[in-house]
């Protein structure tokens, strides 16, 4: 009883413990949470530029417009996107997010801005971009279309338009809605560039001294014989290069071994290539094939489960043919076979379905309709069509009402057709533009949507086949893959290192090649798509072995041999340039020494004396970088010009060799000079380098935390 009454006397403060504990693990639990919470927004950026975070889905959200943008362009041209495609819209789509912030910082400071009606007048106005007058021409002409213009703004950017509602076009014009917002941006940030580089530009001036001596060192070009003797007729152990020469250069220079992050990764990729067994069980299924390809009446239907190259159902002007094919149609009657034959990596066969004489192309005009209707589209096909044949103009009606907007902006013109692009609209159609006499409204049902066509023009009659080809690729079998995969597997297991990775990779037949790089590089070596390599080479440790990755129909194995940290180049990694520039220097001295021991005075005994020839190079001057046959010598664009004529100069020091020369003639600019002339091109000159450095000098100054490598 005593304890119970304790308990109760004290239930008030044990309440009060439990709730305050209960609550405190509430407080700390949020707060963990919310730390976590803040950890992962911390990590979750792309990029950091002067403090502006760029975050995963921001980034990925722009990737995905350009990638549909790519897309839809190389749709156009029956294409896909080439692989490897995706690191380098990775790394484009990161550029220009860079160079918008840090433009937008520039041109904030500078109060250089692009007004809504200055951008209105470079999309729409007096004064429209290149861009846009590109994208709305006639394909035919050439000429830019301002109603083409209009009406493509009026369907695609009123979200509330017919078209907009219509379920089949609505993700087609948001697509289209997205590229001219793109194209704004993109537009406004190129305004905005041009008035900074102007304002940039027209800081700089020139001076009286600067465009006198401009052409006062440009005034004069030599032409001059010349004898060279090179540096590497001195061999190597001629000359001795100390470790305190070799830091003395590394200090002198070391500002320009400046360098970022970096990895240097061993690596060998093997082929994945058929194995003599695939080919056999290929060329035995193809046999296999023979009779049913030559005796069935479904073609179409034996081609559909076993071709590499799908079966279409249309005349071929046999012209255009490759010259196997067009072998076999020139001697073979219809239902005649050929093969199998092998050839670029493939078994074959022909079966000609039939020869004529008939137009390869054609040029159609249509009006497309959805292909399922209502009453009220079914009337309006109807009385269309009632009007064309009675003579209404089929362009304006095209642009009015085709629910193809493509060929809708050009009068529904769908230009010049071979029956086989026809046939990709289904084989109604083709017979019905290609069957047609004269140039009659027709109409026709497709996959895309029932038709009004006219022919326009018709090519002269040629002689056309239609042939059947059974193709079968010869590719790696499974076990053929396997064979290799494995083979590659049990060699990383056993050599788990970059030094034996290397050492015995010879005895297996594979090749390995040292490449150093940097966290926004994509390719390895001759390989385009390696992104997923170099991301592993720059989150894990020094000594490891990669994985096997399948890229570019190989399989790739790496292994790290080094990590260089962000910062300066240490001697170690820069020896070989220190090396030869000190090696090239103690040679000329050599070189230099010995000629003029010998006291030499004509051209021709300096030639017999250093193993060489006599040569000729013209119109050397001080202004001039490149020498033809030389390359870059500017020790002789500095002498020679100022040099006596006919005298023996030299010998002089290049970077290539050792150069004896005499000037044998001189051409000086007679004229007075034009002072408007030499400040245009000190203006040029100067354009060019801020043109090309611009961007470069704000990405130097900018503090940029790029954290792609951990992403991507």
């Amino acid at each position: 009883m005593a304890t119970l009454e304790k308990i109760r006397s004290k239930a008030g403060v044990l309440v009060s413990v439990v709730i305050g504990v209960a609550l405190l693990a509430f407080i700390v639990g949020d707060f963990l949470s919310s730390g976590n919470t803040f950890h992962r927004m911390n990590q979750d950026k792309v990029v950091v530029i002067n403090g502006k975070r760029i975050t995963t889905e921001e980034f990925q959200n722009r990737v995905q417009a350009r990638t549909d943008e790519m897309q839809n362009m190389y749709k156009q041209y029956g294409m896909s996107l080439p692989e490897g495609s995706a690191a380098y819209i990775n790394k484009e789509v990161f550029d220009q997010m860079v160079n918008e912030v840090l433009l937008e910082e520039e041109t904030a400071k500078l109060g250089i801005v692009v007004s809504t009606a200055e951008l209105t007048d470079l999309m729409t106005g007096d004064n429209i971009v290149p861009q846009v007058r590109q994208l709305f021409s006639n394909p035919q002409t050439g000429t830019f279309d301002r109603s083409v213009l209009l009406n493509f703004l009026n369907v695609v950017l009123d979200e509330n338009s017919p078209e907009s509602q219509n379920p089949e076009l609505a993700g087609q014009i948001a697509q289209q809605r997205q590229m001219w917002i793109e194209l704004e941006k993109n537009v406004k940030q190129q305004r905005q560039i041009e008035k900074f580089f102007n304002l940039m530009s027209k800081s700089v001036q020139a001076n009286k001294l600067d465009i006198e001596a401009a052409y006062e060192e440009g005034r004069t070009t030599a032409d001059f014989a010349y004898v060279m003797q090179p540096y590497s007729s001195i061999p190597d152990s001629m000359v001795e290069i100390s470790a305190s020469e070799l830091k003395a250069l590394y200090d002198k220079n070391k500002k320009n071994y400046k360098q970022d992050e970096r990895r240097v990764i061993k690596y060998f990729a093997v082929d994945i290539v058929p194995s003599e067994a695939d080919y056999k069980a290929v060329e035995q299924k193809i046999n296999e094939l023979k009779e049913s390809f030559a005796t069935t009446s479904d073609v179409a239907g034996l081609l559909s489960f076993n071709t590499d190259v799908p079966y279409v159902d249309a005349y071929v002007a046999e012209r255009s043919m490759d010259d196997d094919m067009k072998a076999f149609v020139s001697g073979a009657q219809v239902g005649d076979v050929e093969g199998p034959v092998f050839a670029d990596n493939a078994y074959r066969m022909y079966r000609l379905m039939g020869k004529t004489v008939a137009p390869d192309s054609v040029k159609v005009r249509h009006i497309m309709f959805p292909l399922q209707q209502n009453a009220e589209l079914s009337a309006r096909f109807d009385s269309l069509l009632t009007v064309l044949k009675n003579g209404g103009d089929f362009a304006a009606l095209a642009q009015e009402f085709s629910m193809d907007q493509n060929s809708a902006q050009n009068g529904g013109d769908m230009d010049w057709m071979t029956e086989t692009s026809a046939s990709q609209l289904g084989q109604k159609f083709v017979n019905a533009v290609f069957n047609s006499n004269g140039s009659e409204v027709l109409t026709v049902d497709s996959p895309y949507g029932r038709h009004i066509v006219q022919v326009t023009e018709r090519t002269a009659p040629v002689a056309k086949a239609k042939v059947a080809q059974l193709v079968l690729n010869v590719r790696p079998s499974s076990d053929t893959y396997n064979e290799l995969y494995n083979g590659v597997s049990q060699y990383i297991a056993v050599n788990n290192n970059p030094e034996s990775f290397e050492k015995n990779a010879s005895e297996k037949g594979y090749t390995v090649y040292t490449v150093t790089l940097n966290q926004d590089d994509i390719r390895l070596g001759s390989i385009n798509d390696a992104r997923k390599a170099v991301n592993w080479a720059f989150n894990t440790k020094k000594g490891a072995i990669s994985e096997i990755y399948n890229v570019e129909n190989k399989f790739v194995v790496a292994a790290l041999a080094d990590v260089q940290k962000q910062g300066y180049a240490d001697l170690a990694q820069v020896e070989p340039q220190l090396k030869m520039e000190l090696m090239s220097g103690k040679k000329a001295d050599l070189i230099i020494s010995s000629l003029k021991e010998k006291n030499l005075s004509t051209l021709e005994s300096y030639a017999q004396e250093m193993g060489s020839r006599i040569d000729t190079a013209k119109f050397v001057g001080f202004n001039v970088n490149f020498i033809v046959g030389l390359g870059y010598e500017p020790a002789l664009n500095a002498k020679a010009p100022f040099a006596d004529l006919n005298t023996v100069e030299g010998p002089v020091k290049g970077n290539n060799g050792v150069y004896v020369f005499t000037v044998y003639n001189k051409t000086e600019k007679q004229e007075p000079m034009d002072v408007e002339a030499e400040i245009q091109k000190y203006r040029q000159s100067v354009n060019q380098l801020i043109s090309g450095q611009l961007i470069n000098a704000l990405k130097e100054k900018a503090d940029i935390e790029d954290n792609r490598i951990k992403f991507y």
